[in-house]
């Protein structure tokens, strides 16, 4: 068995490409069962087989994605979680209303209205 590595690269080709951004799928047979990957554009893959699927030969001739063979290390250091620190997760931020600011009635409205239509007497 062979390990490799499958990049979509539609992200990367030109922005008036028909293809630019596209996501691909892949099929493949695994236990006498067909199955089949949707990559996005710019997201890795790991596939483990003894030869290459005839999806990935047809995508890697249009240009649409790489392939690469690594070995059994390259995909157990890939594979295996990084050392990151860990980000606490954030509380929402709910808006508040200021108790102070006061919301002004219909009549209030008028009022105000009404003073700046006035003429004033001189």
């Amino acid at each position: 068995m062979t390990n490799y590595k499958i990049i979509n690269i539609t992200d990367t080709v030109g922005k008036r490409d028909l293809k630019f951004n596209t996501t691909v799928s892949i099929e493949y047979v695994d236990s006498m069962m067909k199955k089949t990957i949707q990559l996005k554009p710019g997201e890795t893959i790991f596939l483990q087989t003894g030869s290459l699927p005839m999806s990935v030969h047809k995508l890697r001739v249009k240009k649409l994605i790489n392939v690469i063979e690594i070995s059994n290390n390259e995909l157990l250091n890939s594979i295996k979680p990084t050392n990151a620190p860990v980000v606490s997760p954030v509380a929402p931020v709910v808006p508040t209303i200021d108790t102070e600011e006061k919301v002004m009635t219909v009549s209030e409205k008028k009022k105000i209205g009404r003073k700046l239509h006035e003429v004033p007497e001189s």
